[in-house]
């Protein structure tokens, strides 16, 4: 990433700073086709003492699930099961024998890093609060990324209920294996996951279910604009 791919807007920097409530957090995202920081990073609620956690896309996350998987004998679990795009057979072993994608992918985790180490420095993050969730992406002409596979990270969080782009991710024992490590890492934090098939309505055009979908949120019971800085 650039130095001049986290900086906003002058206009939107000036307005949220005269706020004098909360300090904007510039995230490089001139790395993504897109360019959404939502693209890799989101927030969930907790009934912890946290109260919340990071999720982050992973591509290394990913790499780890796929050759778990694939020790498990599993490397010939397929993907795309029912999306019906119709190309050429693509399983965990001929994922993880893809070297440019995972030079991709490793370039893809290093911009992501960039973006986890200011997060925990502004936000005061532990990595204990930071959840990675399995992410590939791939390098488009322009050598910007796109998800190689629909991404969950822009998903639609209405509290403990998440509608979670679903990924069509290898299928292990009648069951995708990303949605089921998902489960794994949300579902003990009291969020229910539902998957959300979007690919001909959104993920097609470089979007996810998040993309076309709006929350109206509860308002804090004090009003912001009558903090005192």
């Amino acid at each position: 990433p650039r130095a001049a791919g986290r900086r906003m807007t002058r206009l939107v920097r000036d307005f949220l700073f005269a706020q004098r409530v909360q300090a904007p957090v510039e995230l490089y995202s001139d790395w993504l086709a897109a360019g959404n920081v939502s693209e890799f990073v989101t927030f969930v609620p907790t009934s912890d003492k946290k109260r919340f956690r990071m999720l982050l896309a992973s591509p290394a996350a990913c790499y780890r699930l796929f050759r778990d998987k694939q020790k498990e004998g599993q490397g010939e679990a397929t993907m795309f099961k029912g999306k019906g795009t119709g190309g050429p057979r693509v399983t965990i072993n001929k994922v993880l024998s893809n070297d440019a994608l995972a030079q991709q992918n490793q370039y893809v985790q290093r911009c992501i890093d960039w973006n986890r180490d200011i997060l925990k420095q502004e936000l005061g993050l532990l990595e204990e609060d930071i959840i990675d969730l399995p992410a590939l992406f791939k390098l488009d002409k322009h050598g910007k990324a796109v998800p190689y596979f629909p991404n969950t990270v822009p998903m639609l969080v209405l509290a403990g209920e998440l509608g979670i782009p679903k990924p069509f991710g290898p299928v292990a024992g009648g069951e995708c294996c990303v949605e089921r490590r998902l489960r794994e890492l949300l579902e003990p934090l009291g969020l229910r996951c539902r998957f959300l098939e979007d690919v001909a309505s959104y993920h097609g055009s470089l979007g996810e279910v998040r993309c076309g979908t709006g929350v109206w949120r509860r308002p804090f019971a004090f009003p912001w604009w009558h903090c005192t800085p």
